[in-house]
């Protein structure tokens, strides 16, 4: 019984540490399509638009064709930076969050759950191509940094950007 539960901490630890998106935050939407988007990581209704992260295109615009970003960092310098995480299908990747049927679907399987929802999460977490977006102090795009896919044989969506650092 000690070495099964040294054993599923030991996988939970592992698991959990190679996801870049954690579910950190509570989840606040209750309505039909977030419940769907929670199962599915996707937001099919949010498709890559190559046009709308060129150098020069404000952030409201680019928050406006996108969403919200699924990331967001301020450097000390003020500069803004956002991520943005697509599937190859082009459909916005949503970032997974913390509801209650998670937790208790992990007390009840005994954390199993837990370990095959952090490998579901791992594997599409391959697919996905992140697009780094640094905005100046105008607050409009000053470049752009691809991420392709972990995976090889993965495509990234659409067309690319015209201009991409």
């Amino acid at each position: 019984m000690k070495n099964t539960l040294i054993a599923t901490c030991f996988a939970l630890a592992t698991i959990g540490g190679c996801a870049r998106f954690q579910p950190t935050t509570p989840a606040t939407d209750y309505t039909p399509t977030a419940q769907l988007q929670s199962v599915t990581l996707k937001n099919s209704s949010i498709h890559y638009d190559p046009a709308v992260l060129a150098p020069g295109v404000p952030r409201s615009e680019v928050q406006a064709k996108l969403g919200d970003p699924n990331d967001t960092e301020t450097a000390d310098d003020g500069i803004v930076e956002d991520v943005y995480a697509f599937y190859p299908d082009g459909d916005k990747f949503v970032n997974p969050t913390i509801r209650p049927r998670n937790i208790a679907l992990g007390v009840f399987t005994g954390g199993a759950s837990v370990v095959i929802r952090q490998l579901r999460l791992a594997h599409a977490e391959k697919k996905l191509t992140l697009y780094y977006v640094r905005y100046g102090a105008d607050d409009r795009i000053a470049s752009v940094r691809v991420v392709p896919p972990d995976s090889s044989g993965v495509s990234t969506p659409s067309a690319a950007p015209s201009k991409i650092e």
